[in-house]
């Protein structure tokens, strides 16, 4: 049931609707894209949104940091999706920190304001950087996944602030790049000691409460052939004919989907808010000349896994080269596997966490049905949850076009959003 004090809020929020708005129009213009893994930012964007962060943030009384991450210098550990030779050199990450008056649970609020690239322009019928508003839409990248939370995460702070409210417990806002790619600014955070009795990070969740996420294992196995005149009758391969590297990767193409669907049963595959495991191969690259037998053809893929599976790469492999070895020539011939070291684990929180159940308190009281759920990919929370064993979840609007061409947010779900924020940082802090 919402209080006089929380009604006070929601009426705030409701009356500063505009603010809200504006907020994120103005996070939306700032660029700041995750640039490829070889390159680094060439603008000012990603500092200038965080200044602009820190101006909201220093106006409610936190006291804010900033810092960029030296990858070389994190810790590296089993799951932690480090990658030391990245470099985030003007991509800063920023902390704040409001003390409360005592007694209360202290609370992280965390958010990522890297975004993917537009894509190709002529899908989009928005300016992906203008932050358009269109009927009662909010267009452009980032508006969703996760501007839009960021917004309404320093609005429910705002309001909280103007209705008076002194909170006990202490509230901890990061905002970090890096997100969309490596996870590495939270990870930053969560080792400069940076811990509290719970966080939320507002990502895109269709207003439900996130509580698990799987973990991803990316690598790459080269499939071996033959090299032969592609015009030429070639003799069997054990007499020294041409064979095809093509032809051999589709059998490993074939031996990750009969994996994939494998796990879509297996017992130790199925949790309650994540699907099964799956393996998929996402890039394929053979041959050399239209007249030649290709030699070599390399296989990029993905594995996602439930939370606790992540590590089982040598399961995944052997289980690849029994499926070939069925092949001669691959038996004589087998193919090479090799998993990237920086794989990230999967996480999740209990069910009965008093922070989920916060979470959930608050989207009730909105009139909206809680519901629990998970994410087939990843989100910052892992290191919060792993790392700094911080119990963590998120609740934000719609997912649907997140990554997509005319991305938006639908400005009465940001609303929302900011309302179930600011009841769920009252009601944990206290």
């Amino acid at each position: 049931m919402i209080t006089d004090h929380e009604r006070k809020v929601m009426k705030l929020i409701e009356a500063g609707k505009g603010d809200i708005v504006d907020c994120l129009q103005y996070l939306i213009s700032f660029k700041t894209i995750t640039p490829p893994l070889e390159k680094k930012v060439e603008s000012q964007d990603y500092l200038n949104l965080q200044e602009y962060i820190s101006g909201i943030l220093g106006e409610i009384g936190f006291k804010t940091e900033t810092w960029e991450v030296d990858p070389e210098k994190l810790g590296r550990f089993p799951g932690s999706g480090v990658k030391p030779d990245r470099d985030l050199q003007g991509m800063p990450v920023l902390a704040a920190l409001r003390e409360g008056s005592g007694g209360g649970k202290s609370l992280i609020l965390n958010g990522h304001y890297d975004v993917v690239p537009p894509g190709i322009l002529e899908n989009w019928d928005h300016d992906p950087f203008g932050g358009e508003i269109d009927g009662d839409k909010i267009y452009g990248r980032g508006a969703c996944d996760m501007k839009g939370g960021i917004a309404a995460m320093l609005q429910a702070l705002k309001f909280i602030e103007q209705a008076g409210i002194e909170l006990k417990g202490d509230i901890t806002v990061q905002t970090v790049p890096e997100e969309e790619t490596s996870c590495m600014g939270t990870l930053y955070c969560c080792q400069r000691g940076y811990t509290a009795d719970a966080a939320i990070i507002p990502e895109p969740t269709d207003m439900q409460v996130l509580i698990a996420m799987r973990g991803s294992v990316y690598g790459k196995i080269t499939v071996f052939g033959r090299a032969g005149h592609a015009e030429m009758t070639q003799p069997h391969w054990s007499e020294g004919g041409a064979v095809n590297a093509i032809s051999k990767a589709a059998k490993v193409v074939t031996a990750m989907e009969d994996l994939t669907e494998q796990w879509r049963t297996q017992p130790d595959k199925q949790h309650k808010y994540l699907d099964p495991d799956i393996i998929i191969p996402t890039v394929i690259d053979g041959g050399e000349w239209t007249v030649t037998y290709p030699e070599e053809v390399v296989i990029e893929f993905g594995t996602c896994s439930i939370p606790g599976s992540e590590d089982k790469m040598q399961d995944v492999g052997d289980y690849l080269l029994r499926a070939t070895a069925a092949d001669p020539w691959m038996r004589e011939n087998p193919p090479q596997i090799k998993f990237n070291e920086d794989w990230f684990y999967g996480a999740e929180v209990d069910e009965n966490e008093p922070i989920v159940q916060v979470g959930m308190g608050a989207l009730a009281d909105l009139g909206i049905e809680p519901k629990l759920r998970g994410f087939g990919s990843l989100t910052d929370a892992i290191h919060l949850i792993n790392y700094a064993k911080v119990p963590t979840i998120s609740i934000g609007p719609s997912i649907k076009t997140a990554h997509m061409a005319n991305e938006y947010v639908e400005i009465d779900e940001l609303v929302t959003t900011t309302k179930g924020l600011a009841l769920a940082i009252m009601r944990w802090c206290g």
